[in-house]
């Protein structure tokens, strides 16, 4: 099971949150997927995601999107992704 907690943080205040389900095993290449599904639900652009951000997931099971991380502008500070299936 697959199951990531996500927080938009504004101002050091936590403004959205959404907690993404699948009830699939976690697949390290279906990473990028988790993430477009997310930030869909939560109405924001899909930042990039290179392989240091999986691992960071992986590793510390939490990962911090910042603004030069995202293509189009955004107005929060982070997106950040939480490991709840630990």
């Amino acid at each position: 099971m697959v199951k990531i907690g996500a927080k938009i943080i504004k101002n050091h205040k936590t403004i959205k949150t959404f907690t993404y389900i699948n009830v699939n095993e976690y697949d390290r290449g279906d990473f990028y997927e988790y993430l477009v599904e997310i930030c869909r639900k939560l109405d924001v652009s899909t930042p990039m995601l290179i392989p240091y951000y999986i691992d960071c997931f992986e590793n510390f099971n939490s990962v911090s999107f910042k603004s030069d991380d995202f293509v189009d502008k955004i107005n929060f500070d982070s997106l950040l992704l939480e490991n709840e299936d630990r």
